[in-house]
């Protein structure tokens, strides 16, 4: 029960954060969080450990578990070697992949290409179920790697990639055609066509950390002023409600 309990408290805090609703640099106060999830204090405390080995969380002396500060050269930082890790993988997969691989992506494209990327279009708010066949599809182009190092330094970056984009989600100005890119990502890999299918996953993953930055939702960017200009909340303010 312990250990469910557990469980349940990590998965709905990454959710949370992932989705910012605790602002960076804000303390993980164990006691409210306890209270406000109907779990123990042992079981915060253990959920927030999990977390802090996915980066999310911060254990601070003198301070205790906070959430992970963001900023611009963070970012870049994080994409560029994102990009490194995420491309190896797949060359990986695309050496070895077989059919049941290819099956996997193509099954996880067709339901992602078929789920509705938002909730509400003023907003910006994602779909839930998408997060979730997005996550799938990412996953399933690299499954077949093979090294059990590089992906879980993949999906270390996965999760902190994650935690920009979706803390942005409200603010982007931008769009994309993302299906597209989705699927021309997914026809190179199949087609084991290395150069072409690592050149479009780069691409795609700088375009995200692009829009991101330029959605101006970092505390202190200029253009997070701007958008303060134009009725749209600072994401310190949108934590606090």
């Amino acid at each position: 029960m312990k250990t469910s309990k557990t469980s349940e408290t990590y998965k709905s805090l990454k959710s949370d954060l992932l989705n910012g609703h605790f602002a960076p640099g804000a303390q993980m106060r164990i006691d409210a969080i306890s209270k406000s999830l109907d779990v123990s204090v042992g079981a915060v405390r253990e959920a927030l450990s999990r977390l802090t080995s996915d980066g999310i969380v911060q254990n601070v002396p003198q301070k205790g578990f906070v959430v992970a500060p963001v900023s611009p050269d963070d970012l870049k930082d994080l994409t560029s070697v994102r990009i490194d890790i995420e491309n190896r993988c797949l060359d990986l997969a695309i050496r070895k992949g077989d059919l049941a691989w290819e099956g996997r992506i193509l099954s996880s494209y067709h339901r992602l290409s078929k789920t509705k990327l938002e909730t509400d279009r003023k907003q910006h708010t994602y779909n839930p179920d998408w997060t979730a066949v997005h996550d799938e599809f990412h996953d399933s182009l690299i499954a077949a790697c093979g090294s059990r190092w590089l992906l879980k330094l993949r999906d270390i970056m996965y999760i902190q990639a994650e935690r920009y984009r979706r803390m942005a989600a409200p603010y982007v100005v931008e769009r994309r055609n993302v299906d597209a890119e989705h699927k021309a990502i997914m026809e190179a890999t199949l087609d084991r066509n290395s150069t072409l299918a690592r050149k479009l996953l780069a691409r795609h993953l700088e375009t995200t950390a692009e829009i991101v930055l330029k959605c101006g939702f970092l505390v202190g960017d200029p253009v997070d002023q701007q958008l303060q200009k134009r009725g749209r909340p600072r994401v310190e303010d949108r934590q606090a409600r």
